[in-house]
């Protein structure tokens, strides 16, 4: 199977990804929170039957949020769904920041096309 990335890119599905993302939630809850290995591999392998030759990687995302609260585990979800939260987050900050610094350096294809009349360096 594919994983479709945000940024559009095709990658080799990893299932260590999953069980890696669950297991920093899990590390994050108490003990009698936490979601057994068993529980982890069957989420994998939810996934994997699914028989998609293609996924995006918010779909999977979404899919693991779902099958941790069926699950009952509510607080391995939260920080699950949390992680996600910050990590839109960052992502946001960084495509800003990098619309900034295109205006700094002149390279901001939108405003350099704007309008013909104006000159794109003084603007």
């Amino acid at each position: 199977m594919k994983v479709i990335k945000r940024d559009g890119r095709s990658v080799d599905y990893d299932a260590k990804k999953i069980m890696l993302a669950i297991e920093k939630a899990n590390n994050e809850v108490s003990e009698s929170e936490k979601v057994s290995q068993s529980q982890i591999k069957d989420i994998v392998k939810y996934i994997e039957n699914l028989g998609k030759k293609r996924m995006l990687v918010e779909d999977i995302q979404d899919i693991i949020e779902v099958k941790l609260m069926d699950l009952k585990k509510f607080e391995v979800a939260k920080k699950y769904i949390v992680y996600r939260y910050t990590r839109a987050l960052v992502r946001k900050q960084n495509t800003t920041d990098e619309s900034i610094l295109s205006l700094i350096r002149h390279s901001n294809k939108d405003l350099m096309e704007e309008n013909s009349n104006k000159n794109a360096v003084i603007a």
